[in-house]
Formats: structure tokens, sequence, C-alpha cells
């Protein structure tokens, strides 16, 4: 008496779902640089901690600096890209990308937060953090600087 070994079409299908879904969620896991960190510096995490201060760039005036008064915001372009501005304290400020990182949505500035209009995000004006999702990561930060009458920023 022989056993017959050959798979059945109902373990073949079963195999290649485990497979299928296997990949799909790989695909949506973030990208990792090997540090445990995604490509945008992130752990990944709702919220997260905030995204490091985008590098290069030369410092372009977005914004007169009487325009935005101490802990409130506001939004500008900088080099093509709309840019979100936060004034903490006198001599301080922050920059942001004014792009949701749930679904590219345009982020408006509200005060000390940042709210996106399409599906409720809303961001810290302070760090770029997630408050309340559905976006998965902070916003990335750019650099900022206070140079006279202008709120500059670089990206």
């Amino acid at each position: 008496m022989s056993l017959d070994v050959s798979p059945t079409r109902r373990s073949l299908l079963g195999v290649s779902a485990a497979a299928c879904s296997a990949c799909v969620l790989a695909a949506c896991a973030p990208s990792t640089g090997g540090s445990g960190q995604s490509a945008t510096g992130d752990s990944g995490q709702s919220g997260g901690p905030p995204v490091p201060e985008a590098s290069g760039g030369t410092p372009v005036q977005v914004l007169k600096l009487a325009e935005v008064a101490v802990g409130d915001s506001a939004s500008g372009e900088a080099n093509g890209q709309k840019v979100l501005v936060y004034r903490p304290a006198e001599e301080t400020v922050e920059a942001f990308s004014a792009i949701c990182t749930h679904q590219g949505c345009t982020v408006a500035p509200a005060g000390a937060e940042f709210h996106c209009p399409c599906h409720g995000s809303v961001y810290s004006a302070q760090d770029g953090t997630v408050l309340d999702g559905p976006a998965p990561k902070p916003l990335q930060r750019f650099a900022a600087a206070i140079d006279g009458d202008w709120i500059t920023v670089s990206v």
C-alpha cells in the first residue's frame, strides 16, 4: 500500500494565502535603516519622537516676524514647499512641513497646534508630534531662525 503525498489544491491555496499575507504585512511596515528607526527618523509609533531637523538648504524668508505672535502659528512657503511656523517664545521659532503624514493633505496652523482638515489629525506646534490620529508620524521639522524682521526656514 502506498500513500499519496502530493499536495492537494486546498493545501496549496492555504500556503499561497499565507505567503501573500506575509508580503502585504511586510510592505505596510515602516522601512528601517538598521537602527530600529524608520527612514524619516521616528520609531514608527503613533506620535513618536519628533522627526530630526532637515539638514542643508539655504535659509529663505518665509514670514515677517510681526505676522506671528508669541504662542501662535502661521503658514508660508519656502522653496516651493508649504511650511508651518510656530513661535513659542519672543526669540524662538519652529518650522515644519505642512504636509500631513497620513495622506498628504495640507495641514493648517491653529495656535499651538496644527490641524489636518481631511481626516482630523492634530499635531503639536512645539515639536510636530501627533496629538490625535490617524496620522502615523510627526511632521518633518525644518531649521528655522529669526533674522531681523523675518522668519527664515531652510528646506
